[in-house]
């Protein structure tokens, strides 16, 4: 059988991101992943991802994403690829809607620069929005597209640059601790030893890690690439990603990017699945809920459908991650639950998951991330 120091199962986003950090560290790493690059089943496909700084999810997360902007920074100097722009980050509320306080609190408490914009303003700065006048709108300069095929190559080969023996098409079919508390992993191509472990399973952890009882599902969300109707209203040169909350619901989008169009998904809701159950073709429902809403908030975005697309988010009931350790073993690190928010701290998790089976700990403020906020009576060793 052969060993290791890590092994990483899963390779999305955080997982190649973790092995990447592991390997980047001097240990031996092992990655594995049951599908093949690049698939589509999971969370982590599709051409750009949103990273903002100005979180209003919580102002918790605003270290741990400036920790992933120096990160990508770094990722983009070793790859020698550029693989984030910053054009800037655009949310759009009624006034006083909580996504926008949310906004104004992560800027307040963590001294960053906002503007806020008027209806009127909005509508002179962002020409393709059209914002009812009671409405009110927050720019952050440093909000950007991540390249996100791109960012999962450039990992997957910098871990392997380091080191790291990276497998796909390779299913894990169990894991258990030996009597030398080792992590033996079963697979489809054999059994593996390790020191320590990483689970970043994607949907795929709403199944594997049910002995945990963690309270996550997947949810299956239609991505709608639009044909703009003027497409210098939505030039990514002067435009970037966009977060709407109106009565319909929450919406998020990006410029019109070249081959791409205009994207745009609802974030709030979708269907409970899992990846084996979800609903992978794009029905006219679908296209006609986000159609619906781009023709009354964004009049100019829509002149067909150029493509479409299902994505999978793994939802918590409070929308924040979990990144903890297993506690039946020590030596075994998992990251889950990233409701729909989690790609742009990939380079961040996969550094805190690598301190979390290589130091025992990480410094990095992770606290209101662990699995015992829910209840820990929920929570029970395999």
């Amino acid at each position: 059988m052969k060993s290791y120091d890590v092994i990483v199962i899963g390779l999305g986003a955080m997982g190649s991101s973790a092995a990447y950090h592991c390997a980047k560290r001097g240990v031996s790493v092992l990655g594995l992943d049951a599908n093949h690059p690049h698939h589509t089943l999971g969370s982590s496909h599709g051409a750009t991802r949103a990273i903002r700084e100005t979180y209003f999810e919580s102002p918790e997360y605003v270290p741990l994403c400036q920790r992933s902007y120096e990160l990508w920074r770094q990722l983009e100097v070793d790859c020698g690829k550029s693989l984030l722009s910053t054009q800037g980050a655009v949310y759009v509320a009624p006034e006083n809607h909580p996504l926008l306080k949310g906004v104004r609190l992560a800027a307040d408490l963590h001294g960053l620069s906002i503007d806020c914009l008027s209806s009127d303003e909005m509508a002179s700065r962002f020409s393709g929005f059209a914002l009812p006048e009671d409405w009110a709108g927050i720019y952050e300069a440093n909000g950007g597209v991540l390249q996100a095929e791109k960012c999962l190559q450039a990992q997957i080969d910098l871990a392997n640059a380091h080191g790291a023996e990276i497998r796909y098409d390779c299913a894990v079919k169990s894991w258990r601790k030996n009597d030398a508390e080792n992590v033996v992993v079963a697979t489809t191509a054999g059994e593996f030893e390790a020191n320590s472990a990483i689970l970043t399973l994607g949907p795929w952890a709403c199944n594997a890690l049910q002995e945990l009882k963690l309270p996550i599902s997947g949810r299956r969300i239609p991505i709608i690439h639009f044909e703009p109707i003027d497409p210098a209203r939505y030039d990514p040169a002067t435009m970037s990603v966009y977060f709407w909350a109106t009565p319909e619901g929450v919406y998020a989008g990006f410029p019109d990017f070249r081959d791409e169009g205009v994207k745009i998904m609802r974030h709030d809701v979708g269907d409970t699945c899992t990846p084996e159950t979800a609903r992978r073709n794009v029905s006219e429902a679908d296209i006609r809920e986000i159609s619906n809403f781009t023709d009354k908030y964004m009049p100019y975005a829509n002149r067909r459908v150029r493509k479409s697309l299902i994505g999978l988010y793994t939802m918590t009931p409070d929308n924040h991650f979990i990144i903890d350790h297993h506690p039946g073993f020590r030596s075994v690190a998992y990251a889950t639950g990233f409701s729909g928010h989690g790609f742009k701290f990939a380079p961040v998790v996969g550094e805190i998951l690598a301190d979390m089976v290589l130091d025992g700990s990480t410094r990095h403020p992770t606290a209101f991330l662990k699995a015992s906020r829910f209840s820990k009576s929920a929570l029970r060793p395999a």
